[in-house]
């Protein structure tokens, strides 16, 4: 069942295409980060900014564009605002993940203009487990003494169930093949300041009747970890959330469902510059709900509508308070129909639409007097329609056509940022006039999904008017604020550099290494396009089980007026295989990722080849099951840097490690 779908049915039902993730697949592919453990899936990567930061990317789009989801509603972090932010949801607690890739903002606003990825977890019941359960699961890493652990237990009577659950993750520094930093500069076989420890857990309570349930969670999540790109700098972060769940079953005439769904939380963290030196300090507070009505059909048609709500409080305070403090409010109303039809074949026909309000309302007194903004908000209507088909051409194979325009607002960052930012050496410049991006998107999907041998081919295309990016400023001899610094750039210069104040400085001073990149948030056309693609077939299918995979995605994204854009995945392709003999199972997945030499902001990536393999063995348990698991990660040792990352030049990926563990449930 695809929970992010407003239908909460089959995906192969499902209109738009949505990928899930679950059971022992998951299990095998399970990561410290959202974005490890998805950057494997066609069409998805992930942003990486060291080993405990990892957040999605989604055919080349990442950021504020991806949204991702908790039990259908927003992490409520601040994740989007800088690739150093760690995503508040630990993976290691999710029963199935879901990515819906392409524009997913008719159910869930602009936020997700590039896609969703939703993870589910047990905390939020909708039916009763009588008894006593519970799971635990502990592994260890050679590489960076890797230490991992997690634990869930439930019980069910009568119409009660409640949940707790706790984990964390330990490690040191990791070490690599070569040296950290691509030119050398780094620290040989080790990457610095890589670091960290998490924490979390959750109770929860739920009560299902006959009529429908209602569900309430509490939760906290902290991490600290290290910022690779500097020597002592850390993150230490902390968030408590309340999640409040209702059902309602044939509320009234002529409506299957009612479900309701609210999240708020108390967010903060705080970046030190070394152990007990405090510098920037982040704040959060959001809170949001969701109220969705199934209707029964009206005549051929049957779907959704809904209202969403939320409102964020963002503040920042210190040396790199990008932006200033922001109230921001959304609301939005949408509706969602599905109905079927023959032509030739029989096939399913679906339209939805939405309208939002977002508004941003910076405080006059946070405001960078050198950006002279105005006191007043920004407020946009993001309009959103799309529609699409799924025709079944036979009971092996589905086609299905999509086709959208979808709208997202700015957000504070892009809008009132100024200041410079360490962890991605880039000084920053908001755009307060920004407009809202507009993206026409186009996808054709083909798949065989029965039989010995399946796969999947997609093919898409997406031109966004408007898009907001960032790009270096010219070195024409200014300040950030515009005004002249007395002196001429260096020759052969093309890009500005300032200080942590801003002030110009030349590329032949000594400070040049230590200065920033000063860019602004421009808007222009941009267009997206690639393709994916997999097949797998059932060798054998006996006793002995054995299937092998060959998959690979591109995306290429640029200018329409010429130009690259920054950090865009680069071309991937490879072939896997699992085998399975009783409780014994093994699989092994060889990718070779391409070099990207299309980029903004930074250099060319070169390319490289990661082999991952795991083995995992199931004991007999009298009312249970417990399984023992090898897994190993970059087993050809590269050196590899990801050209999706902001820090490439400075942090390689961990070396080769392996990893064995246990897990049991009963």
């Amino acid at each position: 069942t695809v929970h992010a779908s407003p239908f909460k049915g089959d995906p192969d039902a499902l209109v738009q295409p949505v990928v899930v993730l679950g059971g022992a697949e998951l299990e095998r592919k399970r990561k410290a980060t959202i974005g490890e453990l998805l950057e494997g899936e066609l069409g998805v990567s992930t942003s990486d900014f060291g080993p405990g930061v990892g957040r999605p990317v989604i055919r080349g789009q990442g950021g504020s564009r991806v949204l991702v989801l908790s039990n259908g509603l927003s992490a409520l972090d601040v994740s989007s605002v800088s690739d150093d932010h760690a995503v508040s949801i630990d993976p290691g607690f999710a029963e199935q993940v879901e990515i819906i890739k392409g524009p997913a903002t008719l159910i869930y606003g602009s936020a997700a203009s590039a896609g969703v990825v939703n993870v589910v977890d047990h905390r939020l019941a909708e039916k009763v487990t009588p008894g006593f359960a519970s799971a635990a699961e502990l592994s260890y890493g050679d590489n960076g003494r890797d230490f991992n652990g997690k634990a869930e237990l439930e019980y069910g009577f009568g119409k009660n169930q409640l949940h707790a659950d706790f984990g964390g993750r330990s490690t040191s520094r990791f070490d690599i093949p070569g040296n950290s930093a691509s030119d050398g500069s780094g620290e040989q076989g080790r990457i610095p300041n890589s670091q960290g420890k998490t924490a979390n857990g959750a109770v929860s309570y739920s009560r299902i009747g006959e009529q429908g349930s209602v569900s309430a969670a509490v939760s906290t999540f902290n991490a600290t970890y290290g910022l690779v790109v500097e020597p002592t700098a850390f993150i230490d972060l902390k968030q408590t959330r309340l999640d409040l769940q209702g059902l309602l079953l044939e509320p009234l005439a002529g409506f299957k469902n009612l479900r309701a769904k609210f999240a708020g939380n108390v967010y903060t963290h705080t970046e030190f510059e070394d152990v007990g030196v405090p510098g920037t300090k982040f704040y959060n507070q959001e809170q949001e709900l969701r109220i969705e009505a199934e209707h029964k059909p009206l005549g051929i048609f049957h779907g959704v509508i809904g209202v969403q709500a939320g409102q964020r409080r963002f503040e920042a305070r210190g040396e790199e308070a990008l932006a200033p403090k922001t109230d921001s409010v959304q609301v939005g109303l949408f509706a969602i129909e599905q109905a079927p039809f023959t032509l030739i074949v029989p096939g399913q026909f679906e339209i939805g639409a939405r309208a939002e309000l977002v508004s941003h309302q910076p405080s006059p007194e946070k405001i960078d007097p050198r950006l002279g903004l105005p006191s007043r908000s920004n407020d946009f209507v993001p309009l959103s329609i799309s529609a699409g088909t799924l025709f079944v051409l036979d009971d092996s194979h589905h086609l299905r056509f999509s086709i959208s325009r979808s709208e997202r607002a700015p957000t504070p960052e892009e809008l009132y940022a100024f200041g410079p930012h360490a962890a991605t050496a880039v000084y920053e410049r908001g755009n307060q006039g920004a407009r809202k991006e507009a993206a026409s998107n186009f996808e054709i999907s083909l798949d065989r999904h029965k039989g010995r041998w399946t796969w999947l081919g997609n093919i898409y295309y997406e031109q966004i008017r408007d898009f907001v990016y960032l790009a270096e400023a010219p070195a024409d001899g200014r300040n950030a604020d515009g005004s002249d610094s007395g002196e001429d750039a260096a020759p052969g210069q093309t890009i500005a550099l300032v200080d942590e104040e801003g002030s110009f400085v030349r590329s032949d001073s000594p400070d040049a290494a230590e200065a920033f990149t000063l860019a602004d948030y421009r808007q222009a056309t941009a267009r997206f396009y690639g393709a994916e693609a997999e097949t797998r077939y059932k060798f054998l299918t006996g006793p002995v089980k054995l299937s092998g995979r060959l998959f690979g995605d591109l995306v290429r994204a640029a200018l329409v007026n010429g130009g690259d854009l920054p950090r865009i995945t680069p071309p991937r392709y490879g072939v896997g295989f699992d085998a399975a003999r009783g409780p014994l199972s093994a699989g092994a997945t060889l990718t070779k990722v391409a070099a990207q030499q299309h980029f903004a902001l930074d250099g060319p990536t070169a390319s490289y080849t990661l082999l991952s393999a795991d083995a995992a063995y199931r004991l007999p348990m009298t009312d249970g099951e417990a399984t023992v698991f090898l897994r190993g990660r970059n087993l050809l040792n590269e050196e590899a840097r990801r050209a999706t990352s902001f820090l490439k030049d400075v942090y390689p990926l961990p070396g080769r490690s392996i990893f064995v563990g246990f897990n049991v449930s009963f």
